[in-house]
């Protein structure tokens, strides 16, 4: 809930600070990126021989400040990419 709230109050501040193209970069850049950290940090990016050595020398504390953080990412990033795809058909 709180990254629909900040995402739509930065694009809406941005749009009407300085144009609507700006607002579409600048939310879908955030989103991307947060998406992309939520991949990396899920291990989305490694081979399966990769996942299972990292698998093997994990702690379950790591494993849960893991996917934590990727869950995190995931949820914050989400709402930047949508709202700079719903500008983007807006505005076009």
């Amino acid at each position: 809930m709180t990254g629909i709230i900040v995402s739509v109050v930065l694009s809406l501040f941005i749009g009407f600070l300085w144009e609507w193209q700006q607002a579409i970069n600048i939310t879908g850049g955030v989103g991307v990126i947060m998406l992309l950290l939520a991949g990396v940090l899920n291990g989305t990016f490694v081979s399966g021989v990769q996942m299972r050595a990292n698998r093997e020398i994990e702690t379950a504390e790591d494993k849960e400040s893991r996917n934590k953080f990727s869950s995190m990412f995931f949820l914050w990033g989400l709402p930047f990419f949508l709202t700079a795809i719903a500008l983007f058909l807006i505005v076009k």
